[in-house]
């Protein structure tokens, strides 16, 4: 996935300072955030843009609309601050070279990107036909474009925006964003929590440690930001399952209510896990994760994305962090080496 800001050079002369200020904030709040808990990994960032992949198509589409969301959403509350991106993403072999990212799918993406609209994304053709009736995005034909003089001509599909109107391919309503209040708790009710901002993704979770943690064969969670989330009187208990995550639960009735991860820094966004929310029927999982782990009894019929936790780049940066890049190393009874 491909991201660069509209207009970058131009705001940068008007108003330096502000502008680089911005863009502070919207790495962090926003593309580092979205693309995380879509368990991708941002490996590349320049000036105006960044890079990031991910080990599912769906997983990336879903976290390019999730940011145009936010940046929407902003953008209205705060007129000052608005920004446009343009996001485009394919799907191609790419080639490891010092940490970089090299080849066809990085290529692709960044020439998909220069065609979207402002506020819009573009996607190949290889893409479409992985997310095609599993993500409700509205993405036209632009039939088979060359990226480039040299390029071989590419199936391209696009989102259009209407006509004078501010959010591009988006239909945001002001009046729900405002009156957005997600609530949950844990079964006593000794601990209840409000959420004021829409849910960045969801998912299965069939992880050993989930698996103990919630005492079943699988845990369903749902992403928000962590600063839209807010206890009402007591907080959840703590307690460190692992050396890179925190899971939150009600030291009274022992309800699983939380997972965070603090490595390599405290996460931006906050697993809630779903079943603790008031009304969970409207937080259907997207993908399964920590599949190497799940029960052979359990028979799974969905076509959803499956990924093995050694696929998740979130989670390869954070055990790396630790000094336990191996995934064989990872687990709850994971010891972190000493760093001298």
């Amino acid at each position: 996935m491909a991201i660069d800001i509209v207009g970058f050079a131009g705001r940068v002369s008007r108003d330096e300072a502000g502008t680089l200020d911005i863009l502070s904030r919207l790495r962090s709040e926003v593309v580092e955030m979205q693309v995380e808990a879509h368990r991708g990994r941002l490996f590349k960032s320049w000036g105006d843009g960044f890079f990031a992949e991910f080990s599912s198509t769906i997983e990336a589409v879903s976290c390019a609309v999730g940011i145009q969301r936010m940046v929407a959403a902003e953008a209205r509350q705060k007129d000052s601050a608005r920004l446009q991106l343009r996001i485009g993403v394919s799907l191609g072999d790419v080639v490891v070279q010092n940490g970089d990212l090299l080849g066809d799918g990085v290529n692709i993406a960044a020439r998909l990107e220069a065609m979207a609209e402002p506020g819009g994304i573009a996607v190949s053709g290889d893409v479409m036909a992985q997310v095609r009736g599993k993500i409700e995005l509205s993405l036209v034909d632009c039939g088979f474009k060359r990226l480039k003089a040299s390029d071989a001509p590419i199936h391209v599909f696009m989102t259009r925006s209407q006509p004078a109107t501010m959010g591009a391919f988006l239909d945001i309503d002001d009046d729900a964003l405002r009156k957005t209040l997600i609530t949950g708790g844990c079964l006593c009710g000794k601990i209840r929590y409000e959420i004021n901002a829409p849910a960045i993704s969801t998912g299965y979770c069939h992880c050993s440690i989930c698996q103990k943690f919630s005492g079943s064969a699988m845990s369903t969670w749902t992403a928000f930001p962590a600063s839209a989330v807010r206890f009402l009187g007591e907080e959840p208990r703590y307690f460190s399952s692992s050396p890179i995550a925190k899971r939150g639960f009600c030291p009274t009735c022992g309800t699983s209510l939380t997972y965070r991860l603090v490595r390599p820094r405290k996460a931006a966004y906050l697993i809630v896990f779903t079943p603790s929310l008031d009304e969970p029927k409207g937080y259907a999982p997207v993908a399964h994760s920590g599949i190497e782990s799940q029960m052979p009894w359990l028979e799974i019929l969905d076509d959803l994305p499956r990924t093995r936790t050694r696929d998740s780049r979130v989670l390869q940066q954070a055990w790396s962090s630790v000094g336990l890049p191996d995934a064989e190393t990872w687990g709850p009874l994971a010891v972190p080496k000493e760093v001298f």
